[in-house]
């Protein structure tokens, strides 16, 4: 009979997750869809809808639809806008899992483990300083890039002594002690600019935003995802078993010090990808994963797919809102994502039936 329960048990949470994983992905396409139609020139979803499909099929379906304009404005211009912020809070949502859980700590996310910082500092450094001019443009990602990696090896090398130690408590508090460190350096930069515009572009890049989003800049961080993903997913059993504690994954023959090592190097190179096109934005990492849990539990598996829908339409409507709350005035994204997260997270923690996960 018990057997007969638990079977009962695990299909009806096998349909759970994917009546959760079918309607978040018809949601996604539907806020897809309508954050393309909504801007300064409104677009009928109906016609976003044929031009997309006649875009992705070179024409088989529906031929030319609309105007050169509508084209223009709906391919080049919004369309990579949105997939940028899918990839972005998929990608930030999907870290925070994975911090989450490598550190054992429910508040652990790329911003407070240092990263977004360092790619913060790096960004603003080109703004106010100069430097890489060589590379146009696309100086700011480098700079955001290196910043953010060099924080993460740091938090690395520092908060695992090189990856001989597994303390979480020792992580995190590295984690803590670099982002201050170049928070700080951040707004000594913004402090030190020449004009008004350096510390308004500086600033803006410290809250993020999508404003950078170009097709030729999609690639790298869509390739990056999913090579995460792919690996995440075939540690995950790892990852569950992670949170019973070092100790016990150890008796159950997991390779503590190796699993955490990758785990770090592989959320360090995505957040780093992410950040330096979009800037720090944050609360996603940190928020996103605890709603999946609710739904998920503690297994991985379906909380990277979870995570990674939820942060996609997350992401996708905080753009919708800083574009549209006050036109023509663009909101930085991270004000948007704060003021949604922050009084959902406590909403959370708040309930007597939450749970963290394993031991918890």
């Amino acid at each position: 009979m018990e057997v007969s329960i638990q079977k009962t048990r695990n299909l009806s949470t096998k349909r759970g997750f994917l009546f959760w994983t079918i309607a978040l992905t018809i949601l996604l396409t539907v806020v897809v869809v309508g954050a393309i139609a909504i801007g300064s020139t409104y677009i009928e979803p109906g016609e976003v809808y044929k031009v997309l499909l006649s875009k992705l099929s070179n024409g088989t379906l529906f031929g030319d639809v609309g105007t050169v304009m509508t084209q223009n404005i709906i391919w080049e211009i919004r369309f990579p806008r949105v997939l940028l912020g899918a990839l972005c809070g998929a990608g930030i949502a999907l870290c925070g899992v994975l911090m989450q859980c490598v550190t054992k700590n429910p508040i652990a996310e790329p911003y407070m483990l240092g990263i977004s910082s360092g790619a913060s500092c790096g960004a603003v450094a080109v703004i106010v300083l100069g430097g890489i001019s060589s590379i146009g443009i696309n100086s700011i990602s480098v700079g955001a890039f290196i910043g953010s990696i060099l924080s993460g090896v740091l938090v690395f090398a520092i908060g695992t002594q090189m990856g001989k130690t597994t303390s979480t408590t020792r992580l995190v508090l590295t984690g803590m002690a670099i982002s201050t460190i170049f928070s700080a350096l951040t707004n000594l930069l913004i402090y030190s600019a020449d004009n008004s515009n350096q510390a308004k572009n500086a600033l803006f890049w410290t809250i993020g935003s999508l404003g950078g989003a170009k097709w030729d800049v999609l690639l790298f961080p869509f390739i990056i995802l999913v090579i995460v993903m792919i690996i995440t997913f075939i540690m995950s059993k790892s990852l569950d078993i992670l949170l019973l504690g070092d100790d016990s994954a150890i008796i159950l023959g997991i390779n503590v010090k190796m699993i955490k090592s990758i785990i770090l190097v592989l959320a360090t190179l995505l957040t780093s990808s992410l950040v330096a096109i979009t800037g720090a934005i944050g609360f996603i990492g940190l928020v996103v994963p605890h709603i999946s849990r609710t739904i998920a539990g503690s297994d991985h598996k379906k909380l990277i797919v979870l995570s990674s829908l939820m942060g996609a339409i997350f992401l996708i409507v905080s753009d919708v809102l800083a574009r549209g709350l006050f036109p023509p005035i663009e909101i930085p994204i991270g004000i948007i994502t704060a003021l949604i997260g922050g009084p959902f997270f406590l909403y959370l923690i708040s309930k007597k039936n939450y749970s963290f996960g394993g031991n918890d």
